[in-house]
C-alpha cells in the first residue's frame, strides 16, 4: 500500500496520469561496486553487473478479463544521481501501453524487444553489463538484433500453452529516423518473431529478426537457445546470426552452478565467421560468483577477458575487467 501511495504522487507530479482505478507501483534496482573497465583503472563504478534505474508500472482490471497496463522507466547513475541513457527527464528505458487478456497481451511504444524477453535466460549471468562474453562480441543473448529495446514498437505477446510462447513484434518504416537532408533513404519496416518452451529443467528459444535496412550489410538475423538445469549445475548455449553483416556469427557456452546461497559459474563466447579478418576468431570469458543476502539483494564479483581479435571487437587496448558491488532491488 505504501508503493502505491508514493507512485500514484511521483505520477501525479512527473507525468500527472495516475488514476484512483489503477494498481500502480514504484519499482527500481541500484548497482555500486568497485571495477575496472576495459582499458581502465579501479575506481568507484556504478552500473558494472545491472542498470541502476527506477520506474512506475500500472494495471487496471476492465472486466471481461481484460486489463490494461503501462511502465514507464528511467535509467539512473548511482555515483552522482544524474539520469541516463537519454536527455534528462525522459523515460529512456521503457514507456509503452499495453492491453491484455486471455488472447495474451498487444503492447505499444517503447520497450525491450521480443529477443530480450525471450533469450536473455541463455546467459547464466544476467546479461551482465561489462563482463558478459556475449555481450562484448556484440552476441547479445537479450539484444545483439537490433539492441535490445526499440521505439515505436508494436509487440504481441501470446499466452503460454503447454511450456510454448510466441511473441511478434513490427517497427514500421515511417517510425524510424528520417535521413539527413541530400542522404540515400535506407529505412525498412522491420520485424521480429520470436518463441520460447519450457518443459521442467530445459529451455530452448528462437528468435528471428528481419532486414532492418536497406544495404549490403544488411541480412536477416537469428538465435538459438537451449538450456538445462540438471541436479546440480546448469549449462546453456547459443548460436546467433546477427543483422548486421560485420558482427557476424558466432556462438556462447556457459555453466553455473547452484551453492546454497552462492551462484559461480564460467561462460565463453567466440566469433566464427566475420568479413573482417581482425574481428574473426574473436573470443570472450567470464567467471562470475553471485551471493543473495536476500530475494532482493545480491553482492557479486566478476571478471571478463579478450583475446587480440575480441579487443579489436571491443574497441578497447584492455584486455580484462573485473568488478565486485552489490545489488539491491526494491
Amino acid at each position: 500500500m505504501k508503493k502505491t501511495l508514493i507512485a500514484l504522487a511521483v505520477l501525479s507530479s512527473v507525468a500527472g496520469i495516475a488514476s484512483a482505478q489503477s494498481n500502480v507501483t514504484l519499482y527500481g534496482r541500484l548497482d555500486a561496486g568497485l571495477g575496472k573497465a576495459f582499458g581502465g583503472q579501479s575506481q568507484m563504478i556504478g552500473n558494472y553487473k545491472e542498470t541502476s534505474m527506477w520506474g512506475v508500472r500500472g494495471q487496471e482490471d476492465l472486466g471481461g478479463g481484460l486489463k490494461a497496463s503501462f511502465n514507464f522507466e528511467q535509467g539512473v547513475n548511482i555515483e552522482d544521481g544524474a539520469l541516463t541513457g537519454g536527455a534528462a527527464g525522459a523515460w529512456n528505458r521503457a514507456a509503452w501501453l499495453a492491453i491484455g487478456g486471455g488472447f495474451g497481451e498487444f503492447a505499444m511504444g517503447r520497450m525491450t524487444t521480443a529477443q530480450n524477453r525471450t533469450m536473455g535466460t541463455f546467459d547464466l549471468n544476467g546479461t551482465t553489463n561489462n563482463t558478459s562474453a556475449l555481450k562484448n562480441l556484440g552476441l547479445d543473448a537479450d539484444g545483439s538484433l537490433g539492441g535490445n529495446r526499440a521505439n515505436s514498437q508494436f509487440l504481441y505477446t501470446s499466452p503460454k500453452l503447454s511450456g510454448f510462447q510466441a511473441r511478434a513484434a513490427v517497427v514500421m518504416k515511417q517510425d524510424k529516423a528520417a535521413p539527413a537532408a541530400g542522404a540515400a533513404d535506407t529505412r525498412k519496416g522491420s520485424y521480429q518473431l520470436a518463441a520460447s518452451y519450457q518443459n521442467g529443467p530445459l529451455s530452448l528459444g528462437a528468435v528471428v529478426q528481419s532486414k532492418m535496412a536497406e544495404g549490403a550489410n544488411n541480412r536477416t538475423g537469428y538465435a538459438l537457445g537451449a538450456r538445462y538445469s540438471f541436479e546440480s549445475f546448469v549449462v546453456s548455449a547459443l548460436y546467433t546470426q546477427d543483422e548486421s553483416k560485420t558482427t557476424g556469427k558466432g556462438f556462447g557456452l556457459g555453466v553455473s552452478v547452484p551453492l546454497g546461497a552462492w551462484v559461480v559459474g564460467a561462460q565463453v563466447a567466440r566469433i566464427t565467421d566475420n568479413p573482417n579478418p581482425a574481428r574473426d576468431g574473436a573470443t570472450a570469458y567470464e567467471l562470475f560468483a553471485n551471493y543473495h543476502l536476500s530475494k532482493r539483494t545480491m553482492m557479486y564479483a566478476g571478471y571478463g577477458g579478450l583475446n587480440s581479435a575480441g579487443k579489436v571487437v571491443k574497441g578497447t587496448t584492455g584486455s580484462s575487467t573485473f568488478g565486485v558491488g552489490l545489488v539491491h532491488r526494491f
